[in-house]
């Protein structure tokens, strides 16, 4: 007897494979989206915790304007909880005949060590490990030349220039391939990084200090608790390098003023001794003159006895008084060509020593001015998520973090529509099964026994379809994005974990779909006698229904029309159904499109509409008149459209949830009229024009945002000189990547009681293309009045990365989304056909043709699907909406404009289905037998 029901079970699967399937479909659709989207951003981060732990990644970076002395490393190494302290150099050169900037490390030894991915860490001397990117050029045992700046004492930093490449590494701090930072070497933009021995740096001052505390080594580098801990070491140890500062200045003023000292007390001695020649060879002609003066004295005495006395002329004292004179014109003649060939000489080096004296006077007055002007140095303390050559983190740790925003929403919203349609299908599958049911129970079988049926028909549905979504879920969707960051990472192929939690969830969730439904309307359907459920279950009974109240328009209907509105309310749950599962489908497609022009689209408005330069170029502190000339003259080349000159500062804040100190741009134009040539500032709501006011400054969008402050709020910001200063927000400008303040030169001198100098100059390029940007940029950054380059490409390619693998999740998302259309609109056809089979069967013993039958039914469905468009609409939007919300990293805005194409792209798509489908229910309803039609319901 039990064989006989296992039969009856497995026959109800064969009977309606369709209905299995489908059931199939919609718990795998729903499974996959809801694990593979809880398990990326995991994935991800659990692939970042390991390099970090196996490299011992620093916690907390130190570095100072002027370097670390022994002073700063003493307190620096009194901070609590302290595991690990390495101290280090880096400076930043150029492959010798290229524009390629390479920032060269001193090799750890404990702390933020690195990968070695071909070859070996550096030995010796004259070898160097390079990152492999640049290995692409440099073959192992070739040997790689830089150049270098001098600093601002004319010094080299670097021992040597030339080494042998020995291996290739990728760093655990700097994880980008597309965007390594910013540069003071080449273009401007850092395009590898290398290692060597400590040996090869002359400075006297280390440049960073890498920390690892206690407390934070088996913390997850993405949790809060790790943010939180970072934190607050980093306030220990600003509070603890307080005083450094002024300490610092101090000494370095006391040491090189002494160096001035000494320059001028060199100079002084070399005048005095240039004064002490001169005198010498004074004096040497001095005893020439008075020579010749005794020689024309003795002649005039000879003469004069040789006037008084001719024939003395022969006298022996005569002969000897003429011999003595032509013997001391000898000697005057042999001093005078020793003291000319001695003067010569002396004129010689007086002119070179001159020209010392007066270019070495005009370096210490340089020196002495440069360090008259000095202020006290500002000491960077940063966490792993702010450090320099961070961008790489950032950019991963924003990918990692928005597919986990996604997870909070999509995956929910796209299985409930799913469960949703699921248990519908299995109720109406409980229905179908009635008479079977009866029979079952008339044949003696318990109730336990039929309801067995059911629920083992959900369990087997579910759970294969829940265990091809976890599968999946697991392993297709993080290798997708995997395959979108990886070009751009140095970080190792994403790890695949397992999640017994979602997973357990997942199949779960499943069960409940598909089991409790069919479990529930079976156990409700047990309670009717037997006999009972041994008949069909009467239609249900039309009624008026509201619209016919509004006779005007009633009465101009036509007939199948009235037909199609009173069935449209006579099964009320189906067109619920309809409606809301076609709307679930909608919305996910409507999201994800518009997800997909929000993410594509703010690149081009960012730089295609409202940033309209390419450079950004720093001026060096205390310019020299030469410097400066050369400066404007690249500033006026061929290669340049337009340019203007700025007050441009980093500025900073420490806002968001994680509390992360923020760079903000700040930039007072010195020309309020030509700023709207390189920036347009827009109202978001309206995109109107913004002007500068003297009350205020204009933020960023995002960063409004971020600090919860609208027009007319007060914002505190720190300066380069970690300085705090009070802003009134005078407006919020539409901007969608890194923040910004807008200001002009009276409310920066009121704000910062200081004027705001030019400093910078924003440049135009006539060739924006990237290639051509990095070719100008490294053109201002060989010249010595350029401290820095700022590039927009650098943004631009790191937006691109984020980009690209939000776009492959949106794709997989609305590739979802279609499909769960296709099986919700089939199963709900499938349910509306197989619910009402005898009315359409009568219909057609009536006389109506086969496409009016159809149409008798699928019109219905066409207008509930047309309703379920629009209820999307607003599903979706809304649903975009929170997603902007929510998905964006601290400093970036999506652009949360709608695009056309997600309202017609989900409207054709469904169409599209309804068609397709259109064509198999009239199939189907060509086959129906109308000797149904006469079968008794009572």
């Amino acid at each position: 007897m039990k064989s006989t029901l296992w039969r009856n079970i497995f026959k109800s699967i064969t009977g309606s494979w369709g209905r299995f399937f489908s059931i199939i479909v919609l718990m795998a659709l729903g499974s996959f989206a809801l694990v593979g989207l809880y398990v990326t951003g995991p994935d991800m981060q659990k692939t970042g915790e390991h390099l970090f732990s196996q490299y011992n990644a620093a916690n907390i970076t130190i570095s100072g304007d002027y370097g670390l002395d022994k002073h700063d490393r003493n307190t620096i190494e009194k901070a609590k909880g302290i595991k690990n302290v390495e101290y280090g150099y880096l400076k930043d050169t150029v492959v010798k005949g290229t524009k390629t900037s390479v920032r060269i490390f001193s090799k750890p030894n404990k702390v933020s060590k690195y990968q070695v991915v071909k070859g070996r860490l550096p030995k010796k001397d004259n070898e160097i490990a390079l990152s492999n990117k640049l290995g692409q050029k440099h073959k192992l045992g070739s040997t790689v030349n830089f150049t270098e700046k001098t600093d601002a004492n004319g010094e080299k930093v670097l021992r040597r220039h030339s080494y042998k490449v020995v291996g290739y590494v990728n760093s655990s701090e700097i994880l980008s391939q597309i965007n390594l930072g910013q540069s003071t070497a080449g273009s401007g933009e850092l395009k590898g990084y290398a290692i060597v021995n400590g040996k090869n740096f002359t400075s006297n001052y280390y440049m960073t200090a890498r920390l690892t505390f206690k407390n934070m080594k088996n913390l997850s580098a993405y949790s809060q608790k790790y943010v939180d801990r970072a934190q607050k070491h980093r306030n220990e140890l600003d509070s603890l390098l307080k005083n450094n500062p002024q300490k610092r200045l101090t000494n370095i003023k006391k040491q090189y003023q002494s160096k001035i000292n000494q320059g001028n007390v060199q100079v002084k001695n070399t005048e005095n001794k240039l004064a002490a020649k001169q005198q010498q060879l004074n004096s040497a002609r001095q005893k020439i003159q008075n020579a010749k003066q005794q020689v024309a004295t003795k002649q005039h005495q000879i003469n004069a006895q040789l006037q008084q006395n001719p024939q003395a002329e022969f006298s022996a004292q005569i002969v000897q008084g003429k011999a003595q004179i032509e013997q001391a014109n000898a000697q005057i003649k042999q001093q005078e060509q020793q003291y000319q060939k001695q003067a010569n000489r002396f004129a010689e080096q007086k002119k070179k020593a001159a020209s010392q004296i007066k270019e070495n006077r005009q370096k210490l007055n340089y020196a002495q001015q440069t360090l008259n002007s000095l202020e006290k140095p500002v000491y960077s303390i940063d966490t792993q998520q702010e450090a320099n050559g961070s961008e790489g983190y950032q950019i991963y740790d924003t990918v990692s973090r928005a597919i986990t925003s996604l997870a909070k929403v999509f995956p929910v919203f796209l299985y409930f529509v799913a469960a949703l349609v699921t248990l519908a299908t299995m109720t109406r599958f409980v229905e179908e099964e009635r008479i079977d049911s009866g029979t079952l129970k008339a044949l003696g079988y318990s109730d336990y026994d039929v309801i067995k049926k059911f629920t083992f028909y959900g369990i087997i549905s579910s759970t294969i379809g829940s265990a091809i979504g976890i599968i999946l879920g697991h392993t297709l969707l993080p290798e997708i994005v995997n395959h979108a960051y990886s070009t751009g990472f140095t970080v190792p192929p994403i790890e695949l974990h397992f999640y017994p939690t979602i997973t357990l969830i997942a199949l779960l969730l499943g069960l409940i779909s598909a089991v409790i439904p069919a479990w529930w309307t079976a156990k409700n359907q047990l309670r009717e006698k037997t006999a009972d459920l041994l008949v069909s279950e009467p239609p249900k009974g039309g009624s008026r229904i509201l619209l016919e109240r509004f006779t005007l328009l009633w009465n101009k209907m036509s007939f199948s029309h009235k037909i199609t509105a009173r069935n449209i309310f006579r099964y009320k749950k189906r067109m619920l159904m309809t409606i809301f599962g076609v709307s679930g489908s909608v919305a996910l497609l409507f999201t994800g499109f518009a997800m997909l022009h929000s993410i594509s689209g703010m690149n081009q408005r960012q730089f295609g509409d409202l940033i309209n330069y390419d450079l950004i170029v720093t001026k060096s502190p205390n310019l020299k008149s030469k410097q400066n000339d050369e400066l404007n003259d690249e500033l006026h080349s061929s290669g340049v459209k337009k340019q203007t000159s700025v007050h441009y500062e980093e500025m900073s804040k420490v806002a968001g949830n994680d509390k992360r100190r923020q760079t903000i741009t700040a930039i007072v134009p010195q020309k309020e009229n030509k700023l709207a040539d390189y920036v347009k500032l827009e109202k978001p709501s309206n995109h109107r024009k913004i002007n500068l006011k003297n009350n205020g400054v204009v933020v960023s969008q995002k960063l409004a945002k971020l600090l919860k402050v609208k027009k007319g709020d007060t914002i505190t910001i720190q300066d380069s000189k970690n300085k705090s200063h009070k802003l009134k927000v005078a407006d919020i400008t539409e901007m969608y990547m890194s923040h910004f303040i807008f200001m002009n030169k009276t409310y920066y001198h009121k704000a910062f009681e200081k004027k705001a100098t030019a400093n910078a100059n924003v440049v135009t390029l006539r060739n924006g293309s990237t290639t051509n940007t990095e070719k100008e940029a490294n053109k201002f950054m060989k010249l010595d009045g350029t401290s820095g380059v700022v590039q927009n490409t650098s943004l631009s390619n790191q937006i691109n990365t984020i980009v690209s693998s939000l776009n492959q999740v949106m794709i997989t998302i609305i590739i979802v989304a279609a499909l769960l259309a296709a099986v919700i609109l089939y199963n709900l056809t499938n349910i509306n056909v197989a619910e009402r089979i005898r009315e359409l069967s009568t219909i057609k013993v009536l006389g109506f043709y086969n496409n009016e039958v159809t149409m008798y039914i699928y019109r219905e469905t066409i207008v509930l699907s047309i309703l379920g468009i629009f209820v999307g609409y607003g599903f979706g939007y809304a649903l975009h909406q929170y997603l902007l919300a929510v998905i964006p990293p601290d400093n970036i805005m999506f652009d949360s404009t709608s695009w056309s194409m997600s309202f017609i792209i989900p409207a054709a798509a469904i169409t599209i289905v309804t068609v397709i489908l259109g064509f198999f229910v009239n199939n189907r309803l060509r086959s129906v037998n109308m000797l149904d039609a006469l079968q008794s319901v009572d």
